[in-house]
């Protein structure tokens, strides 16, 4: 398992905090006063160090951060503290890389990168041992021990099942329904429909001619999530059903193996794919977690990773994280009126 431990540089401060998630898609900033009143909101494009050049990824992250500063009507220079929860942040280099960057950037004048799942985490479990779950386009998960250590998955959950993987998977269960290797299936007509096509074989072509790309498969979970839903399909129940047993794997998997299994520890579930209509997944995935680690307390995601990179920031600050303290960022942050918090 990937760790952190990474440090961040240091410096006098007028009380200014920003916490960022820069993620596959977007980059938000929260800019907040150490009493956890938010000022001022940013966002930028996308900002994943292992799929965009590295200044480009800190161009992305230094326009989020002085947009938050503009709103708030503060100077870039008055940061004192920034924590940065970054997708790409996986492996020793990438830290170090990223914390130059930013440093040499000057984004705060004390800087913590962390991997975006451990924000997403503290977030939601802001104090304390906790296990997060993310079923995005990718799975990922995380893991904050009691004594304060903490790992995430980062490239181990690379073939877990994600978006990308479900699509993947409804895309050749229509293939096994239509050459006879498995059974007839709902998905069929949803997946014709969805793709403008008139049967399975121009499907098949136009994967194989490289017009059905990786973007396509990672659309197609909410066609099995409503097939199942609506029809009851029993394929897309079957892949519905492994995906939870593969994404409790994770959960159980990290419980177990820091000898945490009988242990009452959150276990929090974010991202897309929990976040469907059809209840097979969260309760699937529950039952799982719950014949391993049966003290083991799943819960939805309540608050947007950004407000844990701010609390990462806060700790930086040497400010004591309390309920109060969360509360009060996330009621702040709301009246931004940020749609994304």
């Amino acid at each position: 398992m990937a760790s952190e431990n990474e440090g961040g540089s240091t410096g006098a401060a007028r009380e200014l905090f920003v916490g960022v998630d820069g993620g596959k898609t977007e980059t938000l900033c929260l800019l907040a006063t150490r009493d956890g009143e938010a000022l001022g909101w940013g966002k930028s494009g996308w900002s994943d160090k292992q799929s965009r050049p590295l200044e480009d990824v800190l161009d992305e992250i230094q326009w989020a951060v002085e947009r938050a500063c503009q709103t708030a009507g503060v100077a870039l220079q008055d940061v004192s503290y920034g924590a940065f929860g970054l997708a790409g942040a996986d492996w020793h280099e990438d830290f170090v890389e990223l914390q130059a960057g930013l440093e040499r950037r000057g984004l705060a004048r004390t800087i913590l990168v962390k991997n975006d799942m451990h924000i997403a985490l503290r977030a939601n479990v802001p104090t304390g041992a906790g296990v997060l779950i993310s079923g995005g386009t990718h799975l990922a998960a995380a893991i904050r021990l009691p004594d304060g250590r903490e790992y995430f998955s980062g490239m181990y959950s690379v073939d877990g099942m994600g978006g990308l993987e479900i699509g993947k998977r409804t895309f050749w269960a229509v293939m096994r329904a239509e050459d006879g290797r498995g059974p007839q299936t709902a998905l069929t007509d949803l997946l014709l429909q969805y793709s403008g096509m008139q049967h399975p074989d121009e499907l098949l072509r136009a994967f194989t001619f490289g017009e059905i790309d990786d973007a396509f498969f990672a659309t197609l979970p909410r066609l099995l999530f409503q097939a199942h839903l609506h029809t009851g399909d029993p394929v897309a129940a079957g892949i519905i059903l492994h995906t939870a047993w593969d994404m409790s794997l994770w959960a159980t998997g990290l419980l177990v193996k820091n000898g945490l299994a009988e242990a009452e520890i959150p276990v929090v579930i974010t991202g897309g794919l929990f976040k469907t209509e059809d209840p097979l997944l969260v309760e699937a995935f529950t039952t799982n977690v719950l014949q391993r680690a049966p003290r083991a307390q799943v819960q939805r995601a309540r608050y947007e990773p950004v407000i844990g990179a701010l609390l990462y920031a806060y700790e930086l600050g040497e400010t004591p994280i309390t309920p109060a303290l969360v509360e009060r960022a996330a009621r702040s942050a709301n009246s931004l009126q940020n749609p994304h918090l």
